[in-house]
């Protein structure tokens, strides 16, 4: 159970440990070259925003132990955690391995990336003042790979119709 902001910033920094994983695997695997360097470069943000995660947890631990949170924080940031596939520890290369088509791959990586953006707005709460800039800066990178998957996704899908189908979600206001 997660009690502390440090405890929060250990799940972020696992998350971005097994999304660096993650976008390595598919990079290898990838055969369209503009798929294998989106994911390459998502790897290289991944190890970036791992430092990142991990340069605010050294300066948390240096604030002392902070109170526990409230239950209702706690237990919602819980669900956070539970239901984001990569803040466990996963075998993400066999994840990635078991993919069979780039769309395919792109939408677990949006499903990955706007996951994680809802975990750092909350995690922002509880960060020190000083250092929610960082977060924040982390969220408008997780918001513009994002933006990068969509474009990606579009590029490789034939049809408005056939990128629409590979993720009913999207676009569903335009039918």
């Amino acid at each position: 159970m997660l009690n502390t902001p440090l405890e929060l910033a250990e799940v972020a920094m696992n998350i971005e440990k097994n999304g660096l994983a993650f976008y390595t695997a598919l990079a290898a695997k990838a055969e369209v070259k503009e798929v294998k360097e989106i994911f390459a470069f998502m790897a290289g943000e991944e190890s970036m925003h791992y430092l990142t995660f991990e340069n605010i947890a050294q300066k948390m631990a240096a604030y002392g132990v902070p109170e526990p949170f409230e239950d209702e924080f706690r237990d919602y940031m819980q669900e956070l955690v539970d239901s984001n596939v990569f803040s466990k520890d996963i075998d993400v290369a066999a994840l990635a391995a078991g993919l069979t088509n780039p769309v395919e791959a792109i939408n677990l990586a949006l499903d990955f990336e706007k996951d994680s953006v809802i975990f750092f707005l909350q995690f922002r709460r509880v960060v020190p003042e000083e250092e929610r800039f960082m977060v924040e800066e982390l969220i408008n990178e997780e918001n513009h790979h994002i933006n990068r998957l969509l474009v990606m996704r579009k590029a490789i899908t034939e049809t408005r119709e056939e990128f629409y189908k590979s993720h009913i979600k999207i676009g569903d206001a335009e039918r």
